[in-house]
């Protein structure tokens, strides 16, 4: 789809405006490069479209319960693009939303996908019951490819995450990390950076400290950065024009 489209659709969702990228900066010949694709490493499948069952303040896609702006991807578009990627030499497949595991196909997406390489969910973890749990690790063991899963927390306890994510939304994504801990998974815990630098270490230990208590006992952590496109921009602040990236900027660029 081609990027202004997807900007024009997407500023008006939930009756404000929502741009993905702010209108003054959109440059179509900028965000449309006509560069043969010849090979890829990675194929990420949008497979919860914009739909979620959270509405977290910081969404750079501004994904809600009332976001429809893409919808579901069914099991037979998947794929179809999954058949194409052998062709590309694709090594590996993420899936990401809205949130995965609201798409009822997500299960049979995944058994397609381990027949051809790995794959990783980035899901909140809220839909994580001991049943599906068990049914991914299932999955897993079938495969000789890996099975991952990222699970997002935006604070190390209820009073920093639910601010962000929603009232109750902590201590449930601490149930879906704890089922996939039980089940032999190691989930990857993504955590946006909202803290001041100096507080690092003991958000970190914060972290350590919380998943301890539900047995990850050597817990990964991934920190991102805070993305100030979609709601986020309007949680804290948007991007300046300094910190854009400018056709200038790609001038001589190979």
């Amino acid at each position: 789809m081609h990027s202004r489209t997807y900007v024009e659709n997407v500023k008006h969702v939930e009756g404000k405006a929502m741009a993905i990228v702010p209108a003054e900066f959109v440059q179509p010949q900028a965000f449309v490069p006509k560069v043969p694709l010849y090979e890829l490493d990675a194929l990420w499948f949008q497979v919860g479209g914009t739909i979620c069952n959270l509405w977290c303040t910081h969404c750079f896609i501004s994904c809600s319960p009332k976001n429809h702006t893409f919808g579901f991807m069914p099991r037979a578009l998947v794929r179809r693009y999954l058949e194409e990627s052998i062709r590309y030499g694709v090594k590996e497949y993420y899936f990401t939303g809205g949130e995965p595991f609201m798409n009822r196909d997500m299960i049979a997406i995944l058994q397609d996908t381990l027949a051809l390489g790995p794959a990783s969910v980035l899901s909140n973890g809220l839909l994580i019951s001991p049943q599906l749990a068990q049914t991914l690790r299932g999955l897993s063991h079938q495969s000789s490819y890996t099975l991952e899963l990222r699970i997002s927390l935006d604070g190390f306890d209820a009073a920093t995450n639910d601010p962000i994510r929603g009232k109750g939304t902590f201590q449930r994504a601490m149930n879906g990390i704890k089922h996939l801990v039980q089940a032999g998974f190691l989930p990857i815990i993504t955590c946006m950076q909202s803290w001041p630098e100096h507080e690092h270490e003991r958000v970190l230990s914060g972290f350590q400290e919380s998943l301890k208590k539900i047995e990850y006992t050597r817990p990964r952590l991934k920190i991102m950065p805070q993305l100030r496109i979609g709601r986020e921009a309007e949680r804290e602040r948007r991007y300046t024009p300094a910190e854009w990236v400018t056709p200038e900027m790609m001038e001589g660029y190979d």
